[in-house]
């Protein structure tokens, strides 16, 4: 594999190392992005979390709730748009649901950031890819117009060989690149759908409580 490595490196052309800096800045865009996905920004104890919320909230245990958000690790999406929704408790629906939505706003899109640039990376890589060849091409249809028969054939059949190595680097590094695109917008989705989810549970309950103490307040009055 290494000696495979050598030799394409030696016959690609200097296109070869254009698509490398392509690809080790793929990867490392690639574990960044999956990193954060997966362990910074979402919350895996989602459901386990909500359901100590639900008991908080439904017993009006409402600043413990929202300590409980703030113990979950900073830059977790889903505690921080409850805690501004808990903030909100004893205001109208409306202005919870602005709070909620507000905080959506500016924690979701971090999830989806650079996103675009592995399309952009699969994309320039092929087109990369088919350059190399194609100089690759031209280099060797220019050394073999002074050679005649069998040299002819052997040298052209040899060049075009070489040449390919840059279209192969090339869709290579761009089928890791849409792979690594299916890893992250798949996990992207995923943390936006539970977010969405838990919140409209979070403006449910907050507005069950609403009902239930108004009732109560009128109870009381009666």
């Amino acid at each position: 594999m290494l000696e495979f490595i050598r030799v394409a490196f030696n016959y690609g052309g200097p296109v070869m190392y254009v698509i490398l800096a392509f690809f080790l800045s793929l990867c490392a865009l690639g574990m960044w992005r999956l990193f954060l996905l997966y362990g910074v920004f979402d919350t895996p104890n989602a459901r386990g979390l909500w359901m100590e919320i639900y008991k908080l909230v439904t017993n009006n245990q409402i600043e413990t709730a929202i300590r409980l958000c703030e113990k979950a690790p900073r830059r977790q999406v889903l505690p921080r748009i409850w805690k501004k929704g808990l903030q909100c408790a004893s205001r109208s629906a409306e202005e919870t649901q602005n709070a909620i939505d507000s905080a959506s706003l500016e924690r979701l899109p971090l999830c989806g950031r650079y996103v675009n640039w592995f399309g952009v990376i699969a994309n320039v890589t092929t087109l990369l890819g088919l350059l190399g060849t194609i100089m690759g091409l031209i280099s060797s249809f220019a050394a073999v117009g002074t050679l005649s028969g069998a040299a002819k054939q052997t040298k052209l059949a040899e060049g075009i060989s070489h040449a390919l190595y840059a279209t192969g680097f090339g869709l290579g590094t761009a089928l890791v690149a849409m792979v690594l695109h299916g890893f992250v917008t798949t996990k992207s989705s995923e943390i936006t759908e539970k977010t969405d989810e838990f919140a409209a549970k979070l403006i449910e309950l907050l507005q069950m409580r609403r009902s239930n103490l108004s009732s109560k307040g009128a109870s009381e009055r009666d």
